[in-house]
């Protein structure tokens, strides 16, 4: 299936509207998506941002500012344009992304191209002010990031058939937006990070709490159509056995977790499941987090899904920081968007940032760049270049 992103809440026309000549002024906001988890929760995050002037220019129009980065009216059409094209030979229809007169592009198709601009821009500049450099190797990930999004359902990439100037553009947005999630997520997960976090958070851990760890090894296919078979858990409870048998104390736990287990949820962590109270997991696996020593591996444990194998870290009411360290380590992946959203918001306030009115203003009501009015429901779903952020940093 065809990847960009972002569903587009309208598909309208261009309205002839001339900024230059009106001297109307408008808003933009930009959506940060919550990047991912088990999968990622969508958390938006927007910011509404006061356009300076209409960014209008006899000789050369502008269809977006950001300090002094421009993108004039050419490019972005040209832009736009070679996205339909890509688009098309993708499997899908252009006409998918044009008003419904099929005169001019939808207003949505426009907006959501200014709202991946506008943050990749902002990512630039935030990754200037830190003072840290893309280096070859980010710009490589990121443009293989852009070439598994570009893909048709036959799996071919057409990223390479978008125009050179606009492929580097992009590689360039998303490379700095990875380098500075990267960053971000860093300097949060480090101990000065976390003490802030817990300080502001620990009133949410005062309950009586279990924190685990698990592997799991499914019996048969789980795919909830039948139970799994006896054979089928004999088979679970020979491949845990086996596991548990190279197990180093726990000192290897999470590094076997990431490498055996079966839940695709649990396992990037190291099988950590978070800090939870009582009754927050099925009968038998509650039964064990809740009674088996804190720092031992418990026996393997049976339960509809397979077999687990448990490791308990903390239990107990008012944890402490060293108690609650892998939670809120954990929580901070979670939220990484919120981190992306807070320092493009921290860069943002002080840019000097202008739209051009015809693609779209901003709405205070529902915090979104919207289309002028008569609104038709679109025929295609996109999304946009924020998720391209490397799954590794999710």
């Amino acid at each position: 299936m065809w990847k960009r992103s972002k569903t587009f809440s309208r598909n309208l026309k261009v309205r002839a509207l001339d900024c230059c000549e009106t001297g109307c002024s408008v808003s933009v906001l930009y959506l940060v998506k919550t990047l991912r988890k088990a999968p990622i929760a969508v958390i938006a995050l927007a910011l509404a941002l006061t356009v300076i002037g209409s960014s209008c220019s006899a000789v050369n129009p502008v269809a977006l500012s950001v300090n002094g980065w421009n993108l004039s009216d050419k490019d972005f059409s040209s832009q736009l344009s070679s996205f339909a094209t890509v688009y098309e030979k993708a499997n899908g229809s252009a006409s998918d992304l044009r008003s419904p007169d099929g005169d001019s592009w939808a207003t949505s198709y426009t907006s959501a191209f200014l709202n991946d601009q506008l943050n990749l821009q902002l990512a630039r500049l935030a990754v200037e002010q830190r003072g840290l450099t893309v280096t070859q190797a980010d710009l490589d990930d990121a443009r293989a990031l852009l070439e598994k999004n570009f893909v048709s359902s036959s799996g071919q990439t057409f990223f390479a058939s978008l125009p050179v100037d606009y492929q580097n553009s992009l590689v360039a947005g998303v490379a700095a937006q990875n380098l500075l999630l990267a960053k971000l997520v860093s300097d949060a997960q480090s101990d000065e990070g976390l003490r802030r976090l817990f300080e502001s958070t620990k009133d949410e851990y005062s309950g009586e709490l279990v924190c685990a760890s698990h592997i799991l090894i499914v019996a048969g296919n789980n795919s909830g159509a039948a139970a799994p078979t006896e054979a089928q858990y004999a088979l679970a409870l020979t491949q845990i056995e086996k596991i548990q048998g190279q197990l180093v104390g726990v000192s290897n736990f999470a590094d076997l977790a990431r490498t055996t287990s079966q839940d695709s949820g649990s396992s990037p962590d190291g099988g950590f499941l978070g800090c939870n109270p009582k009754g927050a997991f099925v009968t038998e696996f509650d039964a064990a987090a809740w009674s088996q020593p804190i720092g031992v591996v418990g026996q393997p444990v049976k339960t509809k899904f397979g077999y687990h194998i448990i490791l308990v870290t903390a239990r107990g009411s008012n944890l402490g920081f060293n108690d609650l360290k892998e939670q809120l380590r954990s929580s901070i992946a979670q939220s990484a968007s919120e981190l992306l959203g807070a320092e493009l918001a921290r860069v943002a306030a002080d840019a000097t940032i202008g739209v051009d009115g015809r693609y779209g203003q901003f709405d205070s009501a529902t915090l979104q760049i919207i289309a002028p009015a008569g609104a038709v429901q679109p025929s295609t779903t996109l999304s946009p270049l924020e998720n391209l952020v490397d799954s590794e940093m999710r």
